[in-house]
């Protein structure tokens, strides 16, 4: 019976600790980062890495995973800046662009919020 319980305290100590381990990979980069920017398609930031008191600074290309649909950024799609200028933030977590259009007109102001999908991971961030 005993033995039964141990098994049973270490599997809820271990649930409990994947769980928070993955917690740092639920998107909401800019809760733990700062000092945040981009550059083009590059979202750089200094994030704290998993024991809370170390710092990394980090960089991802965000071109891989957001699209221009017709004017407006959206994460179902890649190659966004190929179609868009004046790439920037519009707060810490907010990629601001301005996208051509299908007819070749151009969107002022289209926004895509990157805590959606973009996770620190221990000081690294990656796309989830």
């Amino acid at each position: 019976m005993l033995k039964i319980f141990v098994t049973f305290l270490c599997a809820i100590f271990l649930s409990f600790n994947l769980a928070i381990s993955n917690a740092w990979a639920t998107g909401q980069f800019s809760q733990t980062c700062k000092d945040i920017s981009v550059n083009g398609s590059t979202l750089t930031a200094t994030c704290e890495q998993a024991d809370g008191y170390n710092l990394s600074t980090t960089s991802i290309d965000l071109n891989p995973y957001i699209a221009n649909l017709d004017g407006t950024l959206d994460w179902d799609g890649d190659k966004f800046a190929l179609t868009c200028d004046n790439i920037g933030l519009a707060g810490a977590s907010r990629l601001r662009a301005e996208c051509e259009r299908a007819d070749g007109e151009t969107l002022l102001g289209t926004y895509i919020d990157l805590n959606e999908h973009i996770a620190n991971i221990n000081g690294t961030l990656k796309f989830e």
